[in-house]
Formats: C-alpha cells, structure tokens, sequence
C-alpha cells in the first residue's frame, strides 16, 4: 500500500489532538479542584473567624470552659445575657474542683464588669454535659452600653490547672423608622399607613417632623406635621396618615413614606401591602409553635413568643375571631381577640409575646393553644421546659 502523506499528517495530529485535549480536561478537572479547596479554606477561616474561634476554653482532664452569649450583636437598650459552663468532653461522668474564678468584660476603652470568686467549688457533670458555672445576666443588668466591640474573658483553675477562654459581641445603638400597616387588606378598604419612630439608643431623643409624603402604587399625597417627638430610651411613636387610601387591586401593593425632619434630613422607608379578594374563614393547615428568647427558670418572667406557621405552599389570608392560650397546671390563661394574619408559604407570623407568665417549679408544663375562626378550630398542645 502506498505511503500517503496527507493521510499520515492527518492522523498525526488527530492523535496529538487527543491526547493533548484529555490533558487539558485533566488539568481543568484539577485547577477546578485546586479552586474548590481555596474557597473551602476561606469558607472555613472566615466561620472560625465570626463564629469566635476562643468559644471553648483549653481541656483539663476532659474538662473546658466555654461561654455562650445570647447573641452576638445587641442593639440599645438590650440586655446582655452571657453564661459560662464547664463542659465534660468524656462519655462518663466527670468530678470537678473550681477555684479562682475571675470574668471580665471590657472594650478597648474601658471596663464595665468583673467578678472574681477565689474560693474552690467542687461538683459533677454528667457524661458529654455541660454545667452552669456562672450567669452574667442574673448577677448585673448590663443594659445601655456605648456603642463598641466587647470582650468577655473568663479564666479559673479545674482540678488546680488554670484554663481560660474569651467571646467578644458588639453593642449598637439605632434609630429606625419603619413603615406600618395591617397585615393585609381586601378589596376595596381604605389603608391607613403609618411610620414608626423607635428609639434604640441609650439617650432620649427628639424628633422634628416637618411633613411626610405617602406613596401607594402611583398615588402621592404629602402632609404638613409640624410635630415635635421626644422618645425615651427604648421607646417607640407611631405617625399615622390622615389620608385614606385605597385598596384598589389586588396583590402586592408597593408603598413607601418619606420623613421630612428639621434641618433638610430626609428618611425614606418603603414596604408591601398584599391585598386580597376575600379573608380565609379557617384555621386549617396552620400550627403553633413557641420560642424563647431565654432559658426558662423559676420565679423569672418567662420570655416566650408564640407563633402561627402556615402548612401549605400558598399565601394566607387569615381572619381568627379568638386565640386562647392556657398553662392549666399553673392557672394560666391569656386570650386573643380578632387578629388578622398575612402567612407566606411555609411562613410564620408572631401572634404575640406571652404575659405575666412565670412558673414557681421546675418540670415539663403542658400550654394548649386553641384558635377560633368561623366554625373552624384548631387545638394545639406544646411542651413546656423549666429548670431551676
């Protein structure tokens, strides 16, 4: 057979072609890797970073010290709640001694708490469990702080070996201006949407209203004020419109209102509206959940949200003529009264922050939740847990 040229060519560098284009997909293959590692290092440094790499403290005899804070950002006038336990890293249960234990918390300018208690404290803690060692929150009201970066250091000697640990969290003052309105309207209802002033701040505040002018969809309307708004710390004013207007179309209606204040400044805040045809007379594919802002102990005021969660893959347009909340163990009773409720969904909604409700023994308290809506109920019951 003759020696072809072109044909030996040809076939040369289809072979140079393949094999070179699978080096090229190796080497995109481990560049894409070498990528996917440095982003996982980064990942990994920047949690350990924010999530405060000094929470745990050194071990001793599969002992440490950690601190938890309630947070990690507190906005004025909030009160900074932080508990420092001993943690047992074994599976069996674990005899400790404590001695020379010393807390402090301070910025880079200054120090606003110490504790120390010298004397040894001896107890246990069981098998990969933690025990309380010390509560910030119940020994001082720290409250109002000045805005800074803050460090908590605690260190103590287990087993008469020195083990130390710190958290740091900032403390921020605000003011925010929010817009308000119901959680929904239906068709054809007059909307009457206000601003919410809130003072969180450690100081009393005062504002100069000029005018503010409301914006619903393509409608304008602006209103003189000339109003003079002075706010304590943590305290909260609501500017309503005098103009009413209208829920014309149905869905999510953009509205916005722009604050006017003494010396030209200017504060803009905007929010959705969703209107609906027809308000849903029915309980159904709802449930009730609770949730505490903090531990629930005895013969402190319980802080405790309960929430409304929608079930289904649609919005809710809820009308509940009557929610009853009870803690029969205890006497407790707290009732609701006609309450609309705009769910996302999947979504949630806080019906409202429990009142006066405190428990004076520990144990497991059973709360029943019922909801009313036309001739549709739902009954809910929810564990409750209280330590000492």
């Amino acid at each position: 057979m003759p020696f072809d040229p072109k044909k030996f060519r040809e076939e040369k560098e289809r072979e140079i072609s393949e094999k070179y284009g699978q080096m090229r997909k190796r080497s995109f293959r481990f560049l894409f890797l070498n990528i996917m590692m440095v982003l996982a290092v980064f990942a990994l440094l920047f949690f350990l970073k924010t999530s405060s790499p000094e929470t745990y403290s050194n071990i001793v005899e599969n002992l440490q010290i950690v601190i938890e804070l309630k947070k990690l950002e507190y906005i004025s006038p909030d009160k900074v709640g932080a508990k420092v336990y001993i943690v047992n890293t074994k599976r069996t249960d674990k005899d400790f001694t404590i001695s020379d234990f010393y807390l402090k918390i301070y910025s880079d300018s200054t120090t606003i708490y110490e504790y120390s208690f010298p004397n040894a404290v001896e107890g246990s803690v069981s098998s990969l469990g933690k025990r309380l060692v010390y509560d910030v929150e119940r020994e001082v009201s720290l409250v109002n702080l000045v805005p800074n970066d803050y460090t908590i250091y605690v260190k103590c000697k287990i087993n008469g070996r020195q083990v130390e640990t710190s958290r740091t969290f900032t403390y921020k003052e605000e003011i925010s201006y929010i817009l308000v309105s119901d959680p929904f309207y239906v068709l054809g209802e007059e909307i009457n949407p206000g601003v919410a002033i809130i003072n969180s701040t450690a100081r009393k505040q005062t504002f100069d209203i000029e005018k503010i002018e409301w914006t619903l969809n393509e409608e304008r309307i602006t209103e003189n004020f000339n109003q003079q708004i002075v706010l304590l710390s943590g305290e909260s004013y609501i500017i309503k419109s005098r103009h009413k207007f209208k829920a014309s179309k149905v869905g999510q209606q953009e509205s916005s209102a722009s604050v006017y204040l003494k010396g030209g400044i200017i504060k803009e805040v905007k929010g959705i509206i969703p209107v609906t045809e027809k308000t849903e007379g029915s309980v159904s594919n709802v449930d009730f959940v609770i949730e505490a802002q903090d531990a629930v102990v005895v013969d402190k005021d319980a802080n405790i949200n309960l929430y409304i969660v929608n079930k289904i893959r649609e919005n809710r347009f809820l009308k509940v003529d009557k929610i009853q909340i009870s803690i029969p163990a205890i006497g407790y009773n707290f009732e609701i009264g006609n309450r609309r409720v705009f769910l996302i969904p999947f979504g949630r909604y806080q019906i409202t922050k429990l009142e006066r409700l405190n428990f004076d023994q520990a144990g497991v308290y059973t709360m029943i939740v019922q909801a009313y809506s036309g001739k549709s109920t739902i009954k809910k019951e929810i564990p409750v847990a209280v330590s000492k």
